[in-house]
């Protein structure tokens, strides 16, 4: 299994809500208090950061900051501009080979923006064009006050894409979609014996797993993305460094003297390094579900897997607070049950009528996905409810795959779209591996397993050996994880949500003391990320700032406010 940081899937669960409502009995959308409306008690004037000159051009990188941008209405969507740059391959050889990056602008409503907000929904791996392009991210007030800017950084997506099927394989994944959704799953994976292309010849058997099958694994996974990827180098040229850099271009590009930034969980990361790298062009950074940058990756997986597990915790006992929850008794055989159930289908998947049947391993995706996004929880207890009382995992296959209830979007553009995914995913890997040096042994890899059994043994399968895979991966820089200053930069608001199940609330805390200058914004309550989805006091708070330059005096405490889609 590979190592990673659980991908950020802010804004994702209101897509999911909304199609999950077509699958699930008495589903009914309440209204959203993150929409694009202006909070009430902002502000909607906007002002300027004061900027009077360019920062100067690092020498040798001239033609790339000082390229053309040929902006383009959007293909797929002409109130949005697209673009795409190069930028060097390796920044140690800016005469060498390039990339591209692929870009998509949201112009500013009002017509006279104040300058480019760059955005990262995190990942590592995550796509920016995508980001943008959801609704209800952005308040109105943002939306008028700023061109937003999304990109897929290096090696993701519309960018050149770290790609790690073969093309075959990638038509192979687009033929089983298709067949998906127009079939279903009611004769429960008649095609179960045929070999999924972007697991490889054999699944993952997870209680089976060991230092050396995923260092192995890890290295015939490598070899693949770098055969296949159409720059084959690129595999070694996507740490966050690199992405930082990538993000000075942009900012030049854009025409800002400053860079005005939101990144969410791995987002705050890259933008904390990048605070690091450019302190003197940092203008209102805001890091959403701050990740802590001085931590090694084992430490991470570990405190990242109890922070899983506690939210678990959590949505059992709100589903046991509410109607209609299908655990009974105290928290503890609540989530006894929820062990069960996925021990259930680890042998026998659950039947469903829409897409393919669900497993244990998909039920366990699908359940961390949900922690994201506690608006959503009477969502999965309606879906579990279905599996534990009729042994139907159909809600929970659409939970999982909300594009199995899209019948507005062409099949085989979504085919296409999942094949595409499919052979990208592996981005995370490279990333990750690149970031962070190996650390111990195989005896010191056992025991971070055993630790992180312990303290998720529900959710945490899969999180286990991340040094072992990245010393399988083979591909490394000579970074090294610290605590990061950023001397000399602009304040940075640093966000934390106390139940968060993928960054937990100490790595802000950590992160906004080692900043030389930021404040704390901590939000009581549970998900990940913060802004448009925990009510006014946050998104007040982050709007003043970025649109205004106005911090809180003080580090400053909001209760989330949220509604259940139900």
């Amino acid at each position: 299994m590979r190592t990673k940081m659980i991908h950020n899937k802010v804004a994702a669960p209101l897509a999911v809500a909304a199609v999950a409502c077509l699958a699930l009995s008495a589903c009914t959308a309440v209204s959203d208090n993150r929409s694009g409306s202006t909070a009430s008690g902002g502000t909607t004037s906007a002002i300027p950061v004061d900027a009077p000159s360019m920062p100067p051009v690092p020498a040798g990188l001239e033609s790339f900051y000082q390229q053309k941008v040929d902006w383009k209405d959007c293909a797929d969507d002409a109130s949005f501009q697209c673009a795409t740059v190069k930028v060097p391959l390796d920044y140690a050889n800016p005469s060498g080979k390039t990339i591209d990056l692929a870009m998509k602008r949201l112009p500013s409503t009002s017509g006279e923006p104040i300058g480019t907000l760059l955005t990262n929904p995190g990942g590592p791996g995550g796509s920016g064009l995508e980001y943008v392009s959801q609704e209800g991210v952005f308040s109105d007030a943002l939306r008028a006050g700023y061109d937003i800017l999304g990109f897929d950084p290096r090696g993701v997506g519309e960018s050149t894409p770290l790609t790690c099927l073969s093309p075959q394989e990638m038509s192979e994944v687009a033929e089983a979609t298709l067949q998906q959704k127009s079939s279903g799953a009611t004769n429960q994976q008649q095609d179960n014996d045929a070999a999924d292309p972007r697991q490889g010849s054999t699944p993952v058997d997870f209680e089976e797993e060991t230092a050396e099958s995923t260092e192995q694994t890890a290295a015939e996974l490598a070899a693949r993305c770098k055969q296949y990827s159409p720059e084959p180098d690129l595999i070694d040229h996507m740490d966050t460094a690199s992405v930082a850099r990538d993000m000075d271009v942009l900012r030049a590009l854009s025409g800002d003297a400053r860079l005005h930034y939101l990144g969410i969980s791995y987002g705050t990361y890259l933008g904390a390094r990048y605070a690091e790298m450019f302190p003197a062009n940092v203008g209102r950074m805001v890091l959403d579900s701050a990740q802590d940058p001085s931590q090694e990756n084992a430490d991470n997986v570990v405190q990242q897997a109890e922070a899983i597990e506690k939210s678990l915790r959590a949505y059992v006992e709100h589903c046991q607070a509410g109607e209609d929850c299908p655990l009974t008794g105290d928290v503890d055989s609540g989530v006894e049950q929820i062990r069960q159930l996925i021990e259930k289908a680890n042998t026998t998947p659950l039947p469903s009528t829409l897409g393919d049947s669900v497993d244990g391993a998909t039920l366990t995706k699908t359940l961390i996905d949900m922690m994201y996004d506690n608006s959503a929880w009477d969502l999965l207890t309606a879906a579990l409810s279905q599996a534990i009382k009729n042994n139907d995992g159909t809600a929970l296959a659409v939970l999982t795959n909300p594009s199995l209830v899209d019948d507005e979007t062409d099949p085989q553009e979504l085919a296409e779209k999942e094949a595409r995914e499919a052979a990208n995913e592996n981005a995370i890997s490279a990333i990750d591996c690149l970031d962070y040096p190996v650390r111990g042994d195989e005896s010191e890899w056992d025991e971070q397993a055993a630790r992180i059994q312990e303290v998720a043994p529900t959710l945490g399968t899969g999180l286990t050996y991340p040094d072992a895979f990245c010393k399988g991966w083979g591909h490394h820089t000579d970074n090294q994880p610290g605590e990061i200053r950023a001397t000399g930069a602009a304040p940075i608001l640093v966000v934390g949500i106390t139940g968060d199940p993928a960054t937990p609330y100490q790595w802000a805390n950590d992160l906004a003391a080692q900043l030389d200058s930021a404040r704390l914004l901590t939000v009581e309550g549970n998900g990940h990320g913060a802004y448009k989805r925990k009510g006014d006091c946050v998104d007040n708070t982050i709007d003043n700032y970025l649109l205004r330059g106005e911090l809180p005096e003080k580090d400053l405490t909001c209760k989330e406010e949220i509604e259940q889609y139900y």
